[in-house]
């Protein structure tokens, strides 16, 4: 209930910030600069200067209507935009992943999911999707690297984030968390013109060729503006991605009944990890889509699917998950945990999913000795 309390909140955050996004663009564009401009010149000429800042250019029918068309854009844009960069091959093919999936989905009671297996070495995992239509992308290096079990846990822990109806949310979050990047990055304009002339682009050059005046005043009384967006979306990405990491490993572990093979692979995932360019916004603020932080894949699909290794007991699997924890540096980020780049920590700690699965397991074990004592009376 906590969860999807929070999850309730951070979907009345994403759609207020979406509407003052829009508010604050129409307000700066259509009266704040033009009556900067307008009043200096009056001033100027006259030496006083009145106007109204407390006004919209449009009506507020008209910012609703563009509130609605931008939220939608999102939602289409969105889940367009992140499967574009792996090409549809195997996406409904009878092998082995997309047969665990269809026997997690029965088991879960939800609408199978499509299924997308890349060629990519990176160990990667993730959902996007937009109400009712999702689809989970598995790359070859993430099946050559877990076990059986630990496969099916991984895929599940993807196929609770559809049943847990937060995948639609998600991905959107994460697309306007790129938008207010990009949008506050664009303000700032003139002032990397200045310090880092070498990074401006051939479009920036351009703006500032043409458009010195209107780039400059954007940074002065736009940028200021703009700075709280990014900010606050990055505070509701990370909120929400905690929430809903903690809730679909507790669901995996149901559905799998194998809280320890999620613990494993989380594990194995983690001592994988790549280091992300921060300068990439996409794969920065993306990248909370997927199991632990990793960047989205940019891969063809591929023609047969690997083999997942033969799981091990779950002796072993304790044995393991000692050994990582011990090894583990208290306030020290791993390596998965570092690929969150600029956007902060989208993900929580791994070490604590860890625990709470164990803590899963012991439950588990303990009502099953329980159940066992009083069948034989």
């Amino acid at each position: 209930m906590r969860n999807r309390t929070r999850i309730c909140a951070v979907l009345g955050v994403l759609v207020g910030l979406n509407v003052l996004f829009v508010v604050a663009i129409l307000w700066a564009y259509g009266v704040l600069l033009p009556g900067v401009v307008a009043g200096t010149i009056v001033f100027a000429r006259h030496g006083t200067v009145s106007f109204d800042l407390l006004q919209l250019p449009v009506s507020w029918q008209t910012v609703a209507v563009l509130v609605a068309g931008f939220l939608g854009a999102q939602l289409y844009y969105g889940y367009k935009r992140v499967l574009a960069h792996t090409q549809r091959g195997r996406e409904d093919a009878d092998h082995a992943v997309a047969g665990i999936v269809r026997r997690l989905a029965m088991t879960a009671d939800i609408p199978e999911p499509g299924v997308r297996v890349v060629d990519d070495d990176e160990p990667s995992c993730y959902t996007v999707g937009r109400f009712t239509d999702a689809t989970i992308v598995v790359t070859t290096g993430l099946i050559e690297r877990l076990d059986a079990d630990e496969l099916a846990a991984v895929l599940a822990h993807e196929v609770a984030h559809v049943g847990n109806r937060d995948v639609t949310l998600m991905t959107v979050t994460t697309l306007f968390l790129e938008i207010a990047e990009r949008a506050y990055r664009a303000a700032r304009l003139a002032r990397r013109a200045i310090q880092s002339p070498g990074d401006v682009s051939v479009r920036g050059k351009v703006a500032l060729y043409w458009f010195l005046p209107l780039v400059a005043l954007t940074y002065v009384f736009v940028a200021p503006i703009l700075w709280l967006f990014p900010t606050v979306a990055d505070w509701a990405t990370r909120t929400l991605s905690h929430a809903r990491e903690y809730a679909a490993d507790a669901a995996a572990a149901h559905i799998t009944g194998r809280p320890l093979a999620l613990a494993t692979a989380l594990s194995s995932l983690t001592e994988s990890g790549h280091h992300t360019p921060e300068k990439d916004l996409r794969t920065t603020t993306m990248q909370a889509l997927s199991i632990v932080p990793s960047p989205l894949i940019d891969s063809r699909a591929v023609r047969s699917v690997p083999t997942p290794a033969r799981p091990p007991d779950d002796h072993e699997r304790r044995d393991r998950l000692r050994a990582w924890l011990d090894g583990e540096t208290p306030g020290v980020e791993t390596a998965g945990e570092q690929r969150s780049g600029a956007t902060g920590h989208t993900h929580p700690p791994v070490g604590e999913r860890i625990r709470r699965l164990q803590q899963l397991a012991a439950a588990a074990e303990r009502d099953g000795g329980t159940a066992e004592r009083e069948g034989k009376r």
